[in-house]
């Protein structure tokens, strides 16, 4: 199974551009519960994913705050997260979840470009996931998604457009293919819309929901966006070892679709 953390980033990012703060208004959007995506409002929402698409080849790098609630489907226990997510052209992602209650419940996804490196706080654990050069994003949601929407991307998964009303673009994505059923089963990502009062804030992220394979869900609520800030630099994203963490290597991942 790839790092569910960095699949998440990448639908997330994919959507950032404009050089902007959200607007003042709504700042939680409506989730939908733990269950499977309704019916979709309109199967093909070809006018936001060019939108979005246009938003991403324009942004060189991106920075966010969020909050993230998981909760788990056996017992109804919630726990609270902080985080911050950065993100600079062609292929560099950071991301890091801290749980508010738990020093040791910390996670960190680096991708590099030509590998991903997974930070596991409790474990004290450190996993390299080497990209495959040969498949290049599509082995990688990430770089698919980061990309404005490839046709790689749509024949592996089903977007439709749940719903949109004059503050946000509800946006559902579920996978087609059993390896990526494995990651998630649901993800509904809340832009914030094509507002003409605000054009500036256009497809910038608000909120998004995951349903996991074992009914566990995780609501992200996304505050303080930058974009394009001059003090983001390659160097923020290159690969360091932690002393006293274990380094390991996982095995090559099988082609998408297997």
């Amino acid at each position: 199974m790839r790092p569910v953390g960095m699949n998440l980033a990448a639908v997330l990012l994919a959507v950032l551009t404009a050089k902007a703060q959200p607007p003042a208004g709504p700042t939680t959007p409506a989730l939908p519960p733990a269950s499977p995506a309704p019916p979709a409002a309109d199967p093909k929402p070809d006018t936001h994913l060019a939108a979005w698409k246009q938003r991403t080849e324009k942004t060189s790098n991106f920075q966010s705050k969020f909050q993230l609630f998981r909760k788990d489907a056996v017992f109804g226990k919630e726990q609270k997260y902080t985080g911050s997510i950065s993100y600079m052209k062609p292929n560099l992602i950071v991301l890091e979840i801290q749980n508010t209650d738990d020093g040791t419940d910390y996670e960190k996804y680096l991708c590099t470009g030509k590998a991903i490196y997974q930070y596991d706080g409790k474990a004290r654990a450190i996993t390299e996931f080497k990209l495959n050069p040969a498949q290049g994003a599509g082995e990688n949601v990430a770089l698919d998604f980061f990309s404005g929407m490839k046709a790689a991307a749509k024949q592996r998964f089903q977007i439709k457009l749940h719903n949109e009303d004059k503050c946000y673009v509800y946006i559902d994505i579920k996978p087609t293919i059993p390896k990526d059923r494995q990651d998630f089963e649901h993800i509904r990502f809340v832009l914030f819309g094509p507002v003409v009062e605000a054009p500036a804030t256009q497809y910038l992220p608000a909120a998004m929901y995951m349903l996991k394979p074992n009914g566990d869900s995780e609501v992200w609520i996304f505050s303080r966006q930058l974009v394009d800030e001059p003090n983001v630099k390659e160097a923020d994203f290159q690969f360091r070892e932690i002393k006293g963490w274990q380094f390991k290597q996982a095995p090559p991942s099988p082609p998408v679709g297997g």
